[in-house]
């Protein structure tokens, strides 16, 4: 005969059997009882009460059985709309990774091709060539004029023999005697046979009784027509191909450049070519002069007839002209009328003007 249970157990026992505790989630220690909760657990996978060990696995829904239709399908289109954004989030990122890998190519392919590029032309640009059992500089003889520089009458033989032996030489005559042509052409020459290093080319940019307003574009372009007598005989001589390659600034073996533009310089190892000195003042003059380092050959052309200067105003070339001397450092050049080369129209019209 079983006795009926009594007290603490029995109670327990009673509790069980009408429900009012869940048998599944009731655990029995020595010392007291341990109620396991309903809701989700996330982290926890064993607890330890006393000396007894109990295992929860994880769950995965909460309490989905008890949630409405509602909570439900709100759920569903959050982890819906997170799944969306994931994938853009995925999308975003290959297309940012593609960007930057097409950009880092097209990088590439510039610089392998500035580098090719590059190559070539300092292939093409900086060839020694033979000329006249002289090792010289430049493109093929046949891109420039290699005509030996020959005077055509007893000033030019005087000229360029100045511009061969002395230092500074001033040159003054009518228009059309050769004195920008040659000056230009026997600095090309020393240039090729590096005789110099650089060739300087400058004038006093004064417009002749014109007004030319802002002419567009940067310094060199600003400036291009008042250089262009000397840039055509450098071009010619020097070839055009090299002569570009002069004029980079990264090169300077060319140099044009205003008169305003020589103050405080000093010239070495060069060819500098003063064209219409007419138009510079005696001020002007005599700080250009100043500029005049070693190994350096100045050539100072003009005609004092056509000066542009104001009225009242010395031209700086015919001061200088009376205050030097030709000696074996300094050769003075003057051309008549008779030594026009330019044309027999071009001496007739001087003459006419004479």
């Amino acid at each position: 005969m079983v006795k009926p249970r009594t007290g603490r157990k029995a109670n327990i026992a009673r509790n069980t059997r009408q429900g009012d505790l869940n048998p599944g989630s009731l655990s029995f220690a020595p010392e007291f009882i341990f109620f396991v909760p309903l809701y989700d657990v996330t982290d926890v996978t064993e607890a330890r009460v006393g000396p007894s060990v109990m295992s929860f696995s994880k769950a995965s829904h909460g309490l989905q059985g008890s949630q409405t239709s509602d909570v439900r399908a709100h759920n569903r289109a959050e982890a819906g709309t997170c799944d969306v954004n994931q994938q853009r989030k995925v999308l975003s990122m290959g297309r940012q990774k593609a960007v930057i890998k097409a950009r880092r190519e097209a990088k590439r392919v510039l610089r392998r091709d500035s580098r090719s590029h590059k190559q070539r032309e300092e292939e093409s640009v900086t060839s020694l060539v033979q000329m006249s059992g002289v090792e010289a500089i430049g493109m093929a003889r046949d891109s420039r004029d290699n005509s030996p520089i020959v005077a055509r009458n007893e000033a030019q033989a005087h000229y360029l023999k100045a511009i061969e032996s002395k230092q500074l030489i001033f040159a003054t005559g009518e228009a059309g005697c050769g004195k920008t042509w040659i000056s230009a052409a026997k600095a090309a020459e020393a240039l090729i046979h590096k005789d110099v290093d650089r060739i300087i080319v400058t004038r006093p940019v004064l417009q002749a009784d014109e007004d030319l307003g802002f002419l567009p574009g940067d310094i060199s372009e600003k400036f291009a027509p008042y250089f262009r007598p000397v840039y055509d005989v450098l071009v010619k001589r020097l070839g055009a191909s090299f002569m570009q390659y002069c004029l980079r600034p990264e090169i300077g073996k060319v140099e044009i450049a205003p008169f305003a533009y020589m103050r405080g310089r000093t010239f070495e190892n060069a060819v500098v070519i003063l064209d219409e000195a007419q138009n510079v003042t005696a001020a002007q003059m005599k700080m250009f002069l100043t500029r005049l380092g070693e190994n350096v050959t100045v050539i100072v052309n003009g005609d004092i007839t056509q000066c542009d200067l104001p009225a009242g105003v010395q031209s700086g070339l015919s001061d200088a002209l009376a205050r030097f001397e030709e000696d074996e450092m300094v050769g003075l050049v003057r051309f008549t009328t008779d030594d026009c080369v330019r044309s027999a129209l071009c001496q007739r019209t001087l003459k006419a003007y004479y």
